[in-house]
């Protein structure tokens, strides 16, 4: 007795353990240590309880026949059946079962059980466990279409569970119907109830979230955008402090589309813009092909054509890679129906080869009377066979003589061949070798050409960058006579009136002791040197700068540039009249900027397009850059000159620069300088 109730206080703490694990996250080791000691259990309990923690893994994991069998043998395990824990066994078997067989879509077979186990529950005063059977019916009546019974039984979780988890999946399931009944004031009047339980509870944060967005949506569907969009901010800042980084993008995407149906086109430009950006990041293919489709529409709006293209490219692209992946997708499940056929048939030929295995055991005795027919015929078909043998033989005897014959003939006949041939080929060698010899010199003489050909083109290209060089030795002079007389135009505007005026200064500083009253014309003297000063440094710009708009400038090199090249440039500036109104040393960097990377992709990239947007919105200036060039890698690729000026330009206006660059999928450079800083 002794060593029995150590055995069951042993198997009993095994099976503490084992649900300890699985419910604690090592789901993975009480599945394996379940295995193990359940060959080894001697107790009936203990038995049960293991098969119904493998039901409860398999479930978790979606292995729906697993789990049902696992349920099944938990329940044929059981030795008693009226004990209070056999019977809540019982009920939670009952249960797993339910929820398997509607995850099949098996929904009747699902809500048999439920009632099975709610009237098990309800029997034997299990209260609990019979609303959680109750809800799991609710929830079958919905997916089977009877929203009817489905609201009574939800109400009915509502008002007498104590289940806060029930309660709050009743609100949810109820706010759903009542929504898809167009009812959305009485949806959200459930919803908010929902919303109220899950900010209770810490750890309802997800869930909260999602009660928030839902309604929302009933908002929308009711013609209450602005609401909604109150709503949609609320889950968006929980979303965003708990890193619900999905359903934050989700959001996102719902505010732009409000915006955007309220004609807020400039809010909803960047909302979408940055909803693509994280969609890109997290992979969300949905959530891009929606931001390229509603950027496009507002680009549209704005008659902004190119980028249009541009978004509805992309739109076009990302739909395109779905319907292909959900095309392969349809194929493999056809090759898995295929593959399960063939295994159906192979099973059905098995069962026939059976069959006939049992009807040859039963015809045994006819079979051996068949047999001893069959030898009979068989032993005449024999004799038959030696007589056609004999026959066969006479007949290959004249056939071998007739084969002779024929084969002497034939040796005749390839003797006068051969002769022939070797008459032909030495007519044929005679005649190859004076036209093996006018190839040899017809060669010769091409080989000769080719090297001259060769020089000629060496001399051409020396005297192409000879030509070159003296073109550019006559530029760099004239820049430095440029720069030189710049210089000295500069030298002289100093010396001449600045100079002159620091002189006067000084003189006046030095009589100034006895003619006090020259401090006035001292303060005239020095605005007017500040002021000659300004116009110098401003006269340090360069021409077109001071003369021309940075829009102007731009479109002008561009123009320039598509002349001389086969590559297209594609550019879009917003708003163009803020832009020209920037200061000159800003319109001087960026057009700097421009130039460089524009000069990049024509020595390196190889790039087909450009496109190039310059944009002014809320007090910042944001520079897109894109090529379709050969790119770099940027992780393993050190910043040349050109980018390191570039960056070095934008640090001095306290700006951002990012470079995001693959191998064969060419460059794009964001830049980002705030006015205000």
């Amino acid at each position: 007795m002794a060593q029995t109730a150590t055995v069951i206080e042993a198997e009993n703490q095994k099976i503490d353990s084992l649900f300890y694990y699985f419910n604690n996250g090592s789901d993975k080791k009480a599945y394996q240590e379940a295995h193990i000691a359940l060959s080894k259990f001697k107790t009936n309990k203990a038995v049960v309880n293991t098969n119904l923690l493998l039901a409860y893994y398999h479930n978790k994991y979606s292995a729906i026949d697993s789990s049902i069998y696992y349920t099944q043998k938990a329940l044929k395990s059981r030795t008693t059946v009226n004990d209070s824990l056999s019977i809540r066994l019982t009920i939670l078997a009952y249960q797993l079962l339910a929820i398997n067989n509607k995850k099949k879509g098996l929904y009747h077979e699902s809500k048999k059980w439920y009632i099975q186990g709610a009237e098990l529950s309800e029997k034997n005063n299990e209260t609990n466990l019979y609303y959680t059977h109750i809800h799991g019916l609710a929830s079958t009546y919905i997916a089977l279409g009877k929203n009817v019974e489905a609201l009574e039984l939800l109400k009915k979780c509502v008002k007498n569970s104590n289940d806060q988890e029930i309660i709050l999946g009743s609100y949810i399931n109820l706010g759903s119907i009542y929504s898809s009944l167009y009812q959305y004031k009485t949806s959200n009047t459930y919803l908010q109830k929902a919303k109220e339980i899950c900010e209770q509870d810490p750890n309802q944060k997800q869930a909260l979230t999602s009660v928030i967005l839902n309604i929302g949506d009933n908002y929308i569907s009711n013609g209450e955008p602005d609401k909604a969009l109150f709503a949609f901010y609320e889950a968006k800042k929980i979303s965003f402090d708990n890193r619900f980084h999905n359903l934050d993008i989700i959001i996102s995407d719902k505010i732009g589309t409000v915006l955007y149906s309220e004609n807020r086109n400039n809010d909803a430009l960047l909302i979408f813009t940055n909803t693509l950006s994280k969609a890109m990041r997290l992979g969300s293919l949905d959530i891009q092909m929606h931001s390229y489709l509603m950027l496009e529409k507002l680009s549209v709006r704005k008659a902004d054509y190119t980028n249009a293209y541009h978004y509805g490219k992309r739109y076009y692209q990302i739909k395109d890679s779905i319907e292909n992946s959900q095309k392969e997708q349809e194929i493999n499940r056809l090759e898995v129906q295929f593959e399960t056929l063939e295994k159906e048939k192979k099973i059905k030929l098995l069962e026939i080869e059976n069959l006939n295995k049992s009807l040859n055991i039963k015809n045994k005795d006819a079979d051996i009377e068949n047999y001893k027919l069959q030898q009979a015929i068989i032993a005449k078909q024999n004799e038959n066979q030696v007589l056609q043998f004999q026959n066969g033989a006479e007949k290959r005897k004249n056939e071998i003589a007739l084969l002779k014959e024929k084969e002497a003939l034939k040796a005749v006949e390839l003797d006068r061949e051969k002769t022939i041939k070797y008459i032909v080929l030495g007519a044929f060698f005679i005649l190859l070798v004076p036209i093996v010899a006018l190839l040899i010199i017809y060669y010769q003489k091409l080989q000769a050409q080719g090297l001259l050909n060769l020089k000629e083109k060496e001399i051409n290209e020396q005297r192409v960058s000879s030509l070159k060089k003296d073109q550019e030795l006559k530029l760099i002079k004239a820049s430095v006579e440029g720069q030189n007389q710049e210089r000295k135009k500069i030298a002289q505007e100093m010396h001449d009136s600045v100079g002159g005026n620091l002189a006067a200064i000084k003189l006046q500083f030095s009589q100034l002791t006895n003619h006090p009253e020259k401090m006035a014309l001292i303060y005239s003297q020095l605005d007017d040197t500040y002021e000659q000063v300004r116009n110098l440094s401003h006269n340090l710009l360069p021409k077109k700068i001071r003369e021309k708009h940075l829009v102007f400038l731009i479109k002008e090199y561009i123009y320039t540039v598509e002349d001389a090249s086969n590559i297209k440039i594609n550019v879009s500036f917003f708003d163009e009249d803020k832009i020209n109104a920037l200061n000159k040393n800003l319109q001087n960097e960026l057009f700097s900027i421009f130039q460089e990377l524009t000069t990049n992709t024509l020595k390196y990239a190889k790039a087909n397009t450009i496109d190039i947007q310059l944009d002014l919105l809320n007090a910042c200036i944001f520079f897109m850059y894109e090529d379709d060039g050969l790119g770099f890698d940027v992780s393993q690729t050190s910043l040349g000159i050109g980018l390191t000026n570039i960056k070095q330009r934008v640090e001095n206006y306290n700006g951002t620069l990012h470079i995001d660059s693959k191998l064969n999928r060419g460059t794009s450079i964001n830049i980002e300088i705030p006015l205000n800083a």
